[in-house]
C-alpha cells in the first residue's frame, strides 16, 4: 500500500510540475544527459564472470534502484539501463572472443513467490526486459526458480554468511543447452553470493556458458 500511495503520488507531482533530473534537477527527462555520462562505472568483481555496470555508491544509482523496487518508479532506471547496451556488448565479446553476438538469453534473479506477491514484481525482470529492447538477437526467460524463502542478502553483511544463506535456494526450471550463452541479470551485485547460486543452478541444469550482469556493484555510501 504504501509503494502505491509513492507511486500515485509521483505520478501526480510529474503531471502538475514535470518531470526533472534526479541528479542537477533541470526539467526534462529523469536523468539528464550530462549527468547520465557523469555516472562512474563499477570496478571489477572479484569473479571472471560476474560483472557490475555501474558504481552502486554513486548517489544517482542507488537513488535510481531504490525508486525502482521501493516506489515502482523506473524512468531513472530504465535510462541507466538504456544506456548499458554498449557496456554489455563489450563484455560479451570480451567474454566471447569475439565480436559477433549470438542469440542471448537473458535470465533475471528470481524472488520467492511471498515476496514477489507482496512487491507485485520483481525488478531483476524488469530490468532484463529493458535490457533487451537493446541488445540484438536477446530475450528474456525466467527459467530460474527461486525455491526456498532466504533473508535479504543485503541484511548480511559477511559474505560467508551471505553464501549460506542463498545456498541451495535456486533451480532452473528445465533442462538448458550446452552452446547457448546464458546471462543472468540483477539490480545489484556486492559479494557476487546470488550470482553464485544462479551459476551453479543454470549449470546443473546443462548450461556451460553463463555470464552474470547487474547494474550496479559495490556498497551504498552511508
Amino acid at each position: 500500500m504504501k509503494s502505491l500511495l509513492f507511486t500515485i503520488h509521483t505520478y501526480i507531482e510529474e503531471f502538475l510540475f514535470g518531470s526533472r533530473c534526479a541528479g542537477c534537477h533541470t526539467p526534462g527527462k529523469a536523468i539528464c544527459n550530462r549527468c547520465l555520462l557523469s555516472v562512474p562505472l563499477s570496478e571489477e568483481t572479484e569473479h571472471n564472470s560476474i560483472y557490475g555496470l555501474y558504481n552502486y555508491g554513486h548517489p544517482l544509482v542507488s537513488h535510481s534502484i531504490w525508486n525502482l523496487k521501493y516506489r515502482h518508479r523506473g524512468q531513472e532506471t530504465k535510462l541507466l539501463a538504456t544506456r548499458a547496451q554498449e557496456l554489455i556488448s563489450e563484455i560479451i565479446a570480451d567474454a566471447l572472443q569475439s565480436e559477433k553476438l549470438e542469440a542471448l538469453t537473458l535470465v533475471p534473479i528470481p524472488q520467492y513467490k511471498k515476496k514477489l506477491q507482496k512487491r507485485g514484481f520483481n525488478q531483476s525482470e524488469t530490468i532484463a526486459k529493458w535490457l533487451s529492447q537493446s541488445l540484438p538477437n536477446s530475450h528474456v526467460e525466467n527459467i530460474l526458480e527461486k525455491i526456498k524463502e532466504t533473508r535479504p542478502q543485503s541484511h548480511l553483511s559477511d559474505r560467508r554468511a551471505r553464501l549460506r544463506n542463498i545456498e541451495g535456494a535456486m533451480r532452473s526450471t528445465k533442462q538448458l543447452s550446452r552452446n547457448k550463452l546464458y546471462i543472468v541479470i540483477d539490480d545489484v551485485t556486492t559479494t557476487g553470493a546470488t550470482f553464485l547460486e544462479a551459476t551453479r543452478a543454470l549449470s546443473s541444469a546443462g548450461a556451460r556458458n553463463v555470464l552474470c550482469i547487474a547494474l550496479a556493484h559495490g556498497y551504498k555510501k552511508r
